[in-house]
């Protein structure tokens, strides 16, 4: 595994700030405080802070104008998949449910063509790759294993489409996937069944049914995405009510 880079005094400076716009505190076209207040306020040189400036601007979280400052830019319009991250839990440390149906959403539509693809353009080696992970995820106990099973399915068949981009997407979102691994957990209550379904997935593909492939990812993740409200609706009543 590759070492983690040390957090810098500007990684927490944009860290802060970048929470702080994904947040709402700040709305698009409001202006930062100068780098002589921000270095006050976080008790940090200004160096720091025009590093600091620099990621943000790179996430394209925020624009610096000549002869008017540092403004606030529409992340839904600019930024990158990179602050999805900080998006799925609120400021409150709860999990936003609607970004998450967003990203289920998402999974769903891109999978549901992958799988298409997958089942024009496989070869013997892709199904070969599909079946042994299935295999291995029909056997898996463990939650955790399971999630990362099935990220490798996904990732196979990413390879059997043929298609960089799709893979590109998934290196985006591992990181992602790992820290909220527990959360995902809620999404396989029977892995037997998920291993059934990606069965007759790999079936399809194997027969080159596009068409069949792409109707059986989109039922599996419309049941993924009804689990996770269901449980997520259930742990909202079970919170006690405010006196």
């Amino acid at each position: 595994m590759p070492a983690r880079t040390k957090s810098t005094l500007a990684d927490r400076v944009a860290q802060k700030l970048r929470l702080e716009i994904l947040s709402g505190l700040y709305s698009p076209g409001d202006k930062l405080l100068p780098e002589h207040e921000l270095a006050a306020r976080f008790d940090v040189n200004r160096f720091t802070v025009r590093e600091a400036m620099n990621k943000l601007e790179q996430m394209h979280l925020i624009s610096r104008r000549q002869g008017i400052g540092t403004v606030v830019l529409d992340y839904n319009e600019h930024a990158s998949i990179d602050v999805m991250e900080d998006l799925v839990l609120g400021p409150d440390g709860r999990v936003n449910p609607f970004v998450v149906t967003h990203l289920l959403e998402a999974a769903r539509v891109l999978s549901m063509e992958i799988a298409a693809l997958a089942a024009e353009r496989r070869n013997d080696g892709d199904i070969r790759k599909l079946c042994k992970v299935v295999a291995d995820m029909r056997v898996e106990k463990r939650l955790s294993k399971v999630a990362a099973l099935d990220f490798d399915f996904h990732w196979a068949l990413a390879g059997s489409a043929g298609n960089i981009v799709p893979r590109l997407v998934l290196n985006s979102v591992r990181g992602l996937l790992l820290k909220y691994a527990p959360l995902l957990e809620t999404l396989y209550i029977a892995p037997d069944s998920i291993a059934d379904c990606y069965d007759y997935v790999v079936e399809a593909i194997n027969a080159r049914d596009a068409e069949r492939a792409r109707s059986f990812v989109r039922w599996i993740w419309h049941f993924r995405h009804q689990r996770f409200f269901d449980l997520f609706e259930q742990q909202g009543r079970a919170q006690p009510r405010p006196a």
